[in-house]
């Protein structure tokens, strides 16, 4: 433990000597593991307080690997600077990195999520299609519409709303006023707008998982804390990777070897 503390510690101060400032363990980092951020010209590293001890080293890397790419890449979108021309084949390497050592728990509830929607809005749908036999999930209905009064025809758009100081929630919607069929309705459109939500999470994430300078931390990271492993996933990364002369990554290995 002190060996891990001290590595922490020197880590910290080396990534402190390129003016950067290294928090750990002071803030919530944005409710993030940890971030880098720069504003006018001052860079700064924080990593989490619910980070636990053992992964501070491999985050603080990651942070630092940010720090890096932006010193040769502004706009954090090319990886030319230290995997030149980077082919087709080191930016396979790089997403496997990422398959391998992102926690697959991270999309399983997303995905999960999407399933239990779907198949909740097929079986709602076919359920109002035995009393209106053209009915189409997609778009607008107005003959179910039509007939559903205020402040119910809120729940359309709205799982929840606040009407004249009353609370309807689209929880409790069998409490109200409505036929069989309009209940259906406003379920599934609540259900429609679960998937939108569930359909932009996955996008984002996937955007941010194959953002250039989220792939090239994650490979630094595993690189330092891992190298047999990186060796194994991404060989012609590691290569030029131990080929590279970037100044800031001269004394990491020194460091964490210690």
């Amino acid at each position: 433990m002190a060996g891990e503390r001290n590595r922490i510690l020197e880590l910290s101060k080396y990534i402190s000597s390129f003016g950067i400032d290294v928090n750990i363990g002071t803030t919530k980092a944005r409710g993030n593991k940890g971030f880098f951020t720069q504003k006018q010209g001052k860079f700064r590293i924080d990593i989490s307080k619910n980070t636990d001890s053992n992964s501070r080293i491999a985050v603080l890397l990651h942070e630092f690997a940010h720090f890096v790419h932006y010193n040769y890449d502004k706009n954090l979108k090319s990886l030319d600077f230290i995997f030149n021309n980077c082919s087709d084949d080191i930016k396979e390497e790089l997403i496997n990195v990422t398959v391998q050592t992102v926690p697959k728990s991270f999309a399983k509830e997303l995905y999960s999520k999407k399933t239990e929607l779907s198949t909740n809005i097929k079986a709602i749908s076919n359920t109002i299609k035995l009393i209106y036999p053209e009915f189409k999930p997609a778009g607008k209905n107005t003959k179910i519409e039509n007939k559903i009064q205020f402040p119910y025809k809120y729940l359309i758009n709205y799982d929840r709303v606040k009407y004249l100081n009353s609370i309807y929630s689209i929880d409790n919607i069998e409490e109200y006023n409505l036929t069989d069929i309009q209940k259906l309705y406003i379920k599934l459109k609540s259900a429609q707008r679960g998937i939108r939500r569930v359909n932009s999470r996955i996008n984002r994430l996937n955007q941010y998982y194959k953002n250039p300078t989220e792939l090239f931390a994650r490979f630094v990271e595993l690189y330092y804390t891992e190298p047999q492993k990186a060796l194994k996933i991404a060989p012609n990364s590691y290569r030029l990777m131990k080929q590279t002369n970037i100044p800031e990554f001269a004394n990491l290995e020194k460091i964490l070897n210690n």
